[in-house]
């Protein structure tokens, strides 16, 4: 009792009772829960309008989010002129500025979840700024879908295939569907990839390929949805295509069942197809420049085209029928004989075509002295040196020119077929060898096989060895024998 009339005659002495002590506590507790429920009393934000269809899925407080971020809330919702409804929106500072072409959606905070929030686009800065108490109007809003109104468009037939389809869906994951659903997920990383790699090659080599791409697209849907009228007969027949598959499904299951098998075997044909797809690719880039080409080439053939479109028109086809008609009657008694000139020319042009012309195309492989160069040209640069060789240096005839030799190697080339002669000849370093190498032995001449049948001529230069050293004393001596023995035999 003594601590009580104490405590008492100290609260006395300062003022405070308790009762007022009570009242502060709740005003405190008040003022809490009005700013944590209701909100501040005052504010610093925008107000904007904006007009919906409806706006039964928003409600006072409902958010406005920029880029999913919160930048205000809904203050007020009203009704509006023609069924329409006008919510407006507080919009905190680090929203603005809010442009005139700026868009509004009601969408959903969690699919099934009931909470709506505004998605709100702030627009361009070249449309101009919404000033305080301005309105968005209708036809930049939308409202959000609910999933009732889904299901209610579809039909009785359609509802019920769809609950049939969500209980076969409940069966198949049940006694191990689930299982056997991830088992076969492995098995999808590899369509996975290809799926990416083509998406990969979807955006081009070069860039801007997939924006080309995507305004080439652009244009073919702003072709189709000029015609409406065609729009609408596509999604009919598409509707009428369904339809029927439905009708049908106990085929369409048995051909499902076979798809299996008909992917195995038709997997060899789909390999050597992905591998004909880099061949493709190439050929692809190769014939891009022909055909940004091409334009410019039809364009200089329309004078050609219109001169044919004047021959062949009726007035003057009659005519140059009449006129070709004698030399067309002479070529045509000469078709027996162009046939058997054709037939004797095909293997002679055959030959030049395969054999000839690739050789004389290709360049000889001699290193270190390959030049690169086909061997036609290296025939026509063998005529200048021979030229250079000879030439008419005075008024007595053309002169040849030798290049002498020195060292102390003797070497010889041997007698000389059809001159009775052997070269001599002296160098400063032994020979390594010599190429081309020597055969052995002539290749046989067989006029009999025909040339389209043998192979192309093999023009690598392969490399022999060094002919045997001969002293040159002694490839004298030979010689001087050489010629005693001839001598004998021609005196016998």
């Amino acid at each position: 009792m003594t601590r009580l009339a104490t405590r008492r005659r100290l609260a006395r002495e300062r003022g405070v009772t308790n009762v007022a002590a009570g009242l502060a506590t709740l005003a405190l507790i008040v003022t809490a829960c009005y700013l944590a429920f209701i909100g501040m009393p005052f504010g610093g934000g925008t107000e904007i309008k904006a007009v919906f269809a409806s706006a039964n899925e928003v409600g006072e407080r409902s958010p406005v989010r920029i880029a999913g971020v919160q930048v205000g809330e809904v203050k007020k919702v009203e009704r509006g002129p023609g069924g329409t409804a006008i919510v407006t929106m507080e919009i905190d500072e680090e929203g603005l500025p809010i442009h005139r072409d700026a868009e509004v959606k009601i969408r959903p905070r969690i699919f099934l979840e009931g909470n709506f929030f505004l998605d709100l686009e702030p627009g361009t800065p070249s449309a101009g700024e919404l000033e305080e108490g301005d309105t968005i109007p209708l036809s930049q809003t939308a409202i959000a879908v609910q999933l009732d109104e889904i299901l209610s468009t579809l039909r009785a037939g359609t509802r019920a295939q769809l609950r049939e389809l969500v209980a076969d869906l409940r069966a198949a994951l049940e006694d191990g569907g689930a299982e056997a659903f991830a088992a076969g997920a492995k098995p999808a990383a590899g369509t996975f990839r290809t799926w990416a790699q083509v998406a990969e090659s979807l955006r081009g080599r070069r860039q801007g390929d997939l924006a080309g791409l995507i305004e080439d697209g652009g244009r073919a849907m702003a072709a189709i949805a000029r015609d409406e009228g065609k729009l609408a007969e596509l999604v009919s027949g598409l509707n009428r295509t369904v339809r029927g598959l439905a009708a049908g499904q106990d085929a369409l299951g048995r051909s499902l069942s076979e798809l299996d098998g008909l992917l195995e075997e038709a997997r060899p044909t789909l390999a050597s197809v992905n591998q004909l797809v880099p061949p493709g690719r190439r050929f692809l880039t190769d014939v891009r420049p022909g055909v940004q080409a091409a334009p410019a080439t039809l364009r200089d053939a329309l004078p050609l085209l219109d001169q044919l479109e004047g021959l062949l028109r009726p007035a003057e086809l009659p005519e140059l029928r009449r006129e070709l008609d004698p030399a067309l009657r002479s070529l045509s008694g000469l078709e027996p004989d162009l046939t058997a000139l054709f037939r004797e020319l095909w293997p002679i042009t055959e030959c030049v075509r395969r054999n000839a012309l690739p050789t004389l195309l290709s360049s000889v492989e001699d290193p270190p002295h390959t030049t690169g160069e086909p061997v036609y040209r290296e025939l026509l640069f063998s005529l200048v040196g021979l030229s250079s060789a000879s030439q008419n240096f005075d008024g007595n005839g053309p002169a040849v020119r030798y290049h002498a030799g020195v060292g102390t190697q003797g070497v010889t080339s041997g007698q000389i077929p059809n001159a009775g002669e052997v070269v001599f000849g002296l160098v400063d370093q032994p020979l390594l060898g010599s190429r081309p190498a020597n055969p052995g032995k002539e290749p046989p001449f067989r006029p009999d096989v025909p040339c389209i049948s043998q192979d192309p001529p093999n023009l690598e230069a392969k490399t022999g060895p060094a002919p045997r050293f001969i002293p040159l004393s002694q490839a004298k001596a030979k010689d001087a024998q050489a010629k005693s023995q001839g001598a004998k035999e021609a005196e016998e």
